[in-house]
């Protein structure tokens, strides 16, 4: 076949370049198909102006939008920090985790996902065009009384705060870049759900004391001792004051700010050479806590009943040791004998006489064995070196605190001793510090879990020492939960030898 008018004409376009192309198609439909693709828009830029010449002190009021009750802090701040700057003064004055992406959007009015807004690095990194926050100075923004700047956190949740300047004022040289100096409640938690999620979990705390009309799963989630309704300005201060320095500057300050000292528990050193600034800061403010919070003198009833069940197993092992089946379970009677005598029928059902079927009595074996008091020779358990040396309550007492977070694991141990120092800062062993322990290790960069160190992973990591501690106290699995029970001082006085090696 022989090329006809059509395929001449589709050699000549082909050889045409791109603007001779747009210019022929221009001249031919006179603009109007092309006008119906116009190029992308140029983004809206927020307005600059040049910094003051004299840089003053802001005083600026920062609201969590859509809180209720609500939820603010009162800022003095050097009116040269960058946006990026302000970002973690932000993040530390509400004790957000900067877990997720943010953004500042100029005011005055709030454009929330439809003005112009400046770029983090992130952006940037993405190809986007703009102006950096890292190089705006917050007195180019926020110029005079009543001026507005907003600053969203978390773009899932959508934590947008508002600030306002309320006052500007000379500038001492030596004052500090940030300095809270009031402000009401608590910071949101993390990952709650934005503004409602908050809102309905302070209705929860409001409405029945230890937020008996909230799903168990919720309760545990929640941080230890959480109240909505507190805050702590020493605690916000503390974490302004330490914004950016260097781990060796931060321990210094905090040295100087902890009475008596900083006295990290050494079980804590993996984790502490992992730890950012905000992670150092909160183990220290548990490390104070921990030590002096909570009353936790052990009477000689306290460490009878502690030493109680350990003895009991030691005893039985004396003569030629506790027999073992062909499957290395103990032997019936010795476990009905145990399960009698300790009373562990009032937290479990059946007859008592299976060790593979009776959990109290198979988890204290496995904690005898843990421990070093006991050990399988030839069918059976025996007595190790340490236990023939035991003699007194005391003695025992002291045995298994120095004991109870060894493992060959750092991170393991660490897990552990997160959970003891959790358990001596709150007055009680609870297993939603499980939550806890997972948040402070992901906080660290460790991984169990795509998202981090999950929290059923924690739990595991954790369990003897939670057990140890509950069974310590005498709490039930019932009242596992709760807190302030009686007896609680006994799990607290070994959490705290175990960190610390004292009684």
């Amino acid at each position: 076949m022989t090329d006809g008018p059509l395929s001449e004409m589709r050699k000549k376009v082909a050889e045409l370049s791109p603007e001779e192309l747009r210019a022929v198609l221009t001249d031919i439909l006179g603009g109007g198909l092309l006008d119906a693709a116009p190029e992308p828009p140029t983004p809206l830029l927020p307005t600059v102006h040049e910094p003051p010449a004299e840089t003053r002190a802001l005083t600026v009021r920062v609201d969590v939008d859509e809180t209720r009750p609500p939820v603010w802090r009162r800022l003095v701040l050097r009116g040269d920090l960058t946006l990026e700057e302000v970002h973690a003064v932000v993040q530390a004055a509400f004790g957000w985790q900067d877990y997720h992406l943010h953004r500042f959007w100029p005011g005055p009015a709030r454009q929330i996902w439809r003005g112009p807004y400046f770029l983090t690095q992130y952006d940037l990194d993405e190809g986007e065009e703009g102006i950096l926050e890292s190089e705006v100075r917050l007195d180019q923004v926020l110029r005079g009384d009543g001026d507005r700047l907003f600053y969203t956190y978390d773009f899932g949740d959508d934590w947008t705060h508002t600030i306002k300047l309320e006052s500007s004022d000379a500038l001492d040289p030596s004052a500090p870049r940030a300095v809270c100096t009031g402000g009401r409640r608590a910071g949101p938690v993390e990952d709650c759900g934005g503004p409602p999620g908050h809102n309905q979990l302070v209705d929860a705390f409001l409405s029945g004391p230890g937020l008996s009309g909230m799903e168990e799963e919720l309760r545990e989630w929640l941080p230890p001792g959480w109240d909505p309704t507190e805050l702590d300005l020493d605690e916000v201060g503390l974490r302004l004051s330490t914004i950016g320095l260097s781990a060796e500057a931060l321990l210094a300050v905090l040295g100087a700010t902890e009475s008596g000292g900083l006295d990290f528990p050494e079980a804590l050193d993996a984790l502490l050479a992992l730890a950012p600034s905000e992670v150092v800061v909160e183990l220290a403010r548990l490390c104070q806590r921990a030590r002096t919070e909570h009353g936790a003198e052990l009477t000689p009833g306290d460490r009878a009943a502690i030493s109680r069940p350990y003895r009991l197993m030691v005893e039985l092992a004396e003569e030629e040791g506790i027999p073992l089946t062909g499957a290395g379970w103990m032997k019936p009677a010795y476990v009905e004998r145990i399960y009698r005598e300790l009373g562990l029928d009032e937290d479990w059902i059946g007859k008592g006489n299976r060790e593979d079927q009776t959990q109290p009595v198979a988890r204290l074996r496995a904690m005898c064995q843990q421990l070093g008091l006991l050990r399988k020779h030839q069918a059976r358990l025996v007595r190790t070196p340490l236990a023939r040396t035991l003699r007194t309550d005391e003695e025992y007492v002291a045995a298994v605190a120095a004991r109870l977070l060894r493992d060959r694991d750092p991170y393991r141990q660490s897990a552990m001793a997160l959970f003891a120092l959790l358990t001596a800062a709150s007055g009680g062993p609870q297993a939603n510090h499980a939550g806890e322990v997972a948040r402070i290790m992901t906080d660290c960069g460790l991984r169990t879990s795509p998202t981090g160190v999950d929290r059923r992973h924690a739990l595991e990591m954790v369990r003897s020492v939670w057990l140890t501690l509950r069974d310590a106290s005498g709490r039930t699995s019932r009242q596992r939960d709760e807190s302030g029970l009686p007896g609680d001082h006994r799990a607290v006085a070994i959490a705290r030898a175990s960190l610390w090696a004292e009684t």
